[in-house]
């Protein structure tokens, strides 16, 4: 069962059923890939609504069920079962229609799979290293009174003598709060994986998604039209395939197939 089919299955018959209105004995059919009850031109038609409500590519699923309708016709004509084409004028304009709608569909599907091709962005090497904190020392601010400077030969006594009164303010840096947010201004299948615990989550999002920013993270978009803020940073991406990062020491990477298969134990998912 491919990747694409697993996330539908995952979203359910009910939800499918309410976002595109394909009759859900039909969704349920599809799911677990029985073609039985419904036309040939009704099944590309819903497969072709359900990879542009979803952005899946379903062409694994579309050719398994071109090979039953193919074979159910080869069935036919072995049984000797003949349609005899009545001599009606209303039955030719009928077929006539049917051929339009096929040929559109089949159109509309071409572009689909050609178009939706997963865009690879590759890794940095330097992701697996940690990072490492240049801490600064912290700045001294010395108040001289009575117009005085103390030079850096002046000895201990000679520093009493002469100021009364010292102050040190020790200036710390402000700490930078660290934080993770997933931001879709439309509907998108996201699923995140913790790295330590090997922990799956998903759903269907629209909005806000905030993550341990303290814990490393593998994600998986449906489609890449999505921002996300790292420690309040704004990082924009665009695209209609699916993406894949590695969030881990508060740094945000793209991430190829390969490597989130390495880094999730051999497993697209």
């Amino acid at each position: 069962m491919d990747e694409e089919l697993q996330i539908l299955q995952s979203i359910g018959a009910q939800k499918i059923y309410e976002a595109t209105h394909i009759p859900i004995k039909y969704v349920q059919s599809m799911l677990h890939g029985s073609f039985e009850g419904f036309s040939k031109v009704q099944f590309i038609g819903f497969i072709s609504i359900l990879e542009r409500e979803y952005q899946q590519d379903l062409s694994e699923l579309t050719r398994s069920g071109l090979r039953y309708f193919d074979e159910k016709k080869k069935q036919s004509v072995n049984e000797g079962l003949f349609v005899v084409a009545q001599k009606k004028r209303g039955n030719k304009s009928l077929y006539l229609l049917i051929i339009i709608a096929i040929f559109v569909v089949a159109l509309l599907l071409k572009f689909t799979l050609f178009s939706d091709k997963v865009l690879e962005a590759p890794i940095d090497d330097t992701l697996i290293e940690n990072v490492t904190k240049n801490i600064e020392p912290l700045p001294v601010a010395i108040i001289e009174e009575n117009n005085t400077t103390l030079e850096t030969n002046t000895s201990v006594d000679d520093f009493n003598e002469t100021i009364e009164e010292t102050i040190v303010e020790i200036v710390k840096p402000k700490a930078i709060e660290k934080s993770f947010k997933i931001v879709s201004k439309s509907k998108v299948w996201f699923g995140y994986i913790d790295v330590r615990t090997n922990k799956h989550y998903q759903r269907v999002m629209r909005g806000e998604k905030t993550l341990d920013p303290s814990k490393t993270w593998l994600l998986l978009f449906g489609h890449g039209y999505v921002n996300m803020y790292v420690n309040g940073e704004l990082q924009k991406f665009s695209s209609r395939s699916k993406v894949r990062f590695l969030y881990k020491n508060n740094k945000l990477t793209p991430v190829t197939i390969r490597e989130f298969k390495k880094l999730n134990k051999g497993r697209k998912w």
